[in-house]
């Protein structure tokens, strides 16, 4: 608080009242403008510029980690988190800058109060200089009238006619009288007349002093102006960040709130995906036993069509062995006696018979064994970069560990999805959790049953049962289901168990 001036301060004179006005007007301008920066350049130090800087980085990544983990979950919590974050980065920066409001202002106020202090003990410095000019003002005041009248009274005891008399007066007695009383008047008069230089020398000294002290409780006075001006400047300051801590609290708090219930929603949704994924392992179990039952039949018909081929072929033999016997047996007699083998038994029907049987097999094996190899054939279905790989990861909002169940690809909407492989699509639908899905079953490979699954698609143009090539465009990239942001979400099953898609593709 800055004190008023006092009453018996000097005030400017009146033809001068609109200049020095003008001029302090001019001066509290410059001094507003000097405190506004000064305060602009102490809120944005480099150190807290920088701080506040890597913060953002730092959400920012979180922000683009936290979508990256969230490609299974929905859009809507993905924003919801990304809210709370932004929200929080937000808080905290209002945080740190009323804070350093808080700093400025506690500084101000204390330096307010030493200022008070120090114009106080100014002030009386400087009523006590008063009181010591006005004293000696009064002593000299005194002391000038006092050497006046002894002048004066000299001037008129001492007349031309003194050297007469000291002439013709013939008493010694009374000139020598006459000669002291005049020294005497004449050191009286120079006494008095130094005393009085002496006091105006001090008066000059202690009128100095008093205008150095004036001087000084001016500075102190535009000093501690200047700090008023700013301990007001940083209150109002400091009253709108608080203010703006308060709405972001409650800003946080509407955010967390939304992102509390879009994680309840999403767990719900994710257990629909595991259900969901243990429904399809089922669904591909069932169609590798029908596949299973289906090659047994086939193989049981074709072991019975061999067993009815060898039946035949025997019932042939032996028709022939009984049409040759009865000419035989009317020559005997005839015939050498030397013993001779049939021509069946010489020339192995049944050896004959196995041997196609055994290429058979053979053939069958090496058919088997062509699809094995260093790699197993699949391609990518879309040229685009792996967003997120097939792996155990930690939902860093539901805090739970899943599995992300196959390789995304961060293909944009629109690009043609094409088979990894040759096969027969399986099944083609929508569920809320994958969007749209289309798998193909393309048999055994390499001695297991293997199905591909392509996921999120905006639509496919291929149908169940329908056979598809491997290249072959089945429909384009898109962004349904839970996702948040257009990529293909392939998954491949082996024998019904979800795998690492990229064990299969090169």
């Amino acid at each position: 608080m800055v004190p008023e001036l006092p009453p018996g301060h000097a005030k400017p004179p009146h033809h001068r009242g609109g200049a020095v006005r003008a001029s302090l007007r001019l001066a509290r301008a410059a001094i507003a403008v000097g405190v506004a920066w000064a305060v602009g350049t102490a809120l944005a130090m480099p150190a807290s510029a920088d701080g506040l800087t890597d913060r953002r980085d730092r959400v920012k990544a979180q922000i683009a980690q936290t979508r990256g983990e969230l490609d299974d979950s929905s859009a809507t919590l993905s924003a919801a988190t990304a809210a709370v974050q932004r929200t929080g980065a937000r808080l905290d920066a209002a945080r740190v800058a009323l804070a350093e409001t808080e700093r400025q202002l506690a500084t101000a106020r204390a330096r307010d109060i030493a200022m008070a202090a120090k114009l106080k003990q100014a002030q009386l410095d400087l009523d006590k200089a008063k009181a010591a000019v006005a004293e000696t003002k009064r002593i000299l005041d005194a002391q000038q009238k006092k050497a006046a009248d002894i002048v004066r009274y000299q001037y008129q005891q001492q007349t031309n006619l003194l050297p007469i008399a000291l002439v013709i007066d013939d008493s010694t007695a009374d000139v020598a009288t006459r000669l002291q009383w005049s020294t005497t008047l004449f050191d009286t008069a120079a006494s008095a007349l130094d005393r009085t230089e002496e006091l105006q020398r001090q008066l000059a000294t202690k009128q100095a002093a008093q205008a150095e002290l004036e001087r000084k409780v001016a500075t102190q006075r535009k000093t501690a102006a200047r700090n008023l001006d700013l301990k007001k400047t940083l209150q109002s300051r400091a009253a709108a960040q608080e203010a703006t801590v308060a709405g972001l609290l409650v800003q946080q708090r509407s955010d967390q709130r939304a992102a509390a219930n879009e994680v309840a929603r999403d767990r719900a949704r994710y257990a629909s995906l595991v259900n969901e994924r243990a429904s399809v392992e089922r669904r591909i179990a069932i169609r590798i036993a029908k596949a299973r039952a289906e090659a047994a039949r086939q193989a049981e018909a074709a072991r019975k069509a061999r067993h009815a081929a060898r039946q035949a072929a025997e019932a042939r033999r032996a028709a022939e062995k009984a049409r040759h016997s009865v000419p035989q047996r009317s020559a005997r007699s005839h015939a050498p006696t030397t013993p001779r083998r049939s021509i069946g038994s010489s020339s192995g029907g049944s050896s004959s018979g196995g041997s196609p049987a055994r290429s058979g097999g053979s053939g069958a094996s090496s058919g088997g064994g062509s699809s094995s190899g260093s790699h197993h054939g699949f391609i990518y279905p879309v040229s685009a970069p792996i967003t997120s790989p097939y792996g155990m990861r930690f939902h860093p909002v539901l805090h739970v560990w899943k599995l992300h169940d196959g390789t995304d690809f961060g293909a944009g909407c629109g690009t043609p999805i094409r088979a990894a492989q040759s096969g027969r699509v399986a099944e083609r639908y929508y569920n809320g959790g994958y969007g749209n899905r289309l798998m193909i079953d393309h048999g055994y490979i390499a001695g297991r049953y293997v199905t591909t699954g392509y996921n999120h698609a905006t639509r496919y143009i291929v149908s169940v049962g329908q056979h598809v090539r491997q290249g072959q465009v089945i429909g384009y990239v898109g962004t349904t289901g839970y996702s948040t942001g257009c990529h293909l979400h392939l998954m491949v099953w082996l024998n019904g168990s979800v795998v690492n898609p990229m064990g299969w593709l090169y």
